[in-house]
């Protein structure tokens, strides 16, 4: 009787929150075994190899994972979770066309997605293509204002660009937004070489030191500096 009350393509909260707790914990074998379980009472819901993509992502099954984000995707076109995870799958496996279209994809469903945004960059990046990955760097932060990492992002293809002025600028953007982000502040006094302005890479190449102090190439920058004084 109870299997009639069942309907295949609904979870309950509490099985969804079960399989999460389980992934939240790091007990990823159980979570597997757990949604596998479900997948035989519900076997058309997208949530659940969405969440299957993720136990194997984790586990480094890159293969199996983008299988899953596949089959999530092939359920519901319009899931815009399973089509951003199946491009950072893609990503992972060096498959950087696929991951684009699987990003845009997932851009089409929800405009308004700044990691999206960021890692459409990020591919575009390890393409060579930094036209199209500065763009997307900029439609990343323009949707998310903090997002210090993208603005990071940005500064390292406008660089790379010879957009010294720019990059500077979005290095300092990722610097305000988060006053600790060393990676940003190495880059920010990457930039300030490059324009022939020693006293401000100087500044920030201590900033990295105040982050950490044992920070190598930090300190072999200053000591360059040092050297050219």
């Amino acid at each position: 009787m109870a299997s009639k009350n069942i309907n295949p393509n609904i979870l309950t909260r509490p099985q969804v929150d079960f399989v999460m707790a389980l992934y939240s914990d790091g007990k990823i074998e159980e979570a597997i075994e757990e949604i596998q379980s479900l997948n035989e009472k519900y076997p058309n819901v997208p949530l659940l190899f969405n969440l299957l993509g993720a136990c194997y992502k984790s586990l480094n099954d890159l293969s199996t994972a983008e299988k899953m984000f596949q089959t999530a995707v092939s359920i519901k076109s319009n899931y815009a979770e399973a089509l951003y995870n199946l491009g950072v799958v893609q990503s992972l496996m060096g498959s950087y066309e696929e991951a684009i279209e699987s990003y845009n994809k997932a851009i089409s469903v929800l405009p308004n997605y700044p990691d999206a945004f960021n890692n459409l960059g990020n591919c575009f990046k390890r393409l060579g293509r930094l036209e199209d990955a500065i763009e997307n760097y900029e439609w990343a932060v323009a949707y998310k204002h903090d997002f210090f990492q993208a603005y990071n992002n940005l500064g390292i293809a406008q660089r790379e660009n010879q957009m010294l002025e720019k990059s500077v600028k979005s290095f300092q953007k990722a610097v305000e937004v988060n006053k600790n982000y060393m990676d940003a502040h190495l880059n920010l006094g990457v930039a300030f070489i490059d324009s022939g302005n020693k006293e401000m890479a100087k500044n920030s190449f201590e900033r990295v030191l105040e982050i950490d102090s044992k920070n190598e190439e930090a300190k072999n920058h200053l000591k360059t500096l040092s050297a050219i004084d």
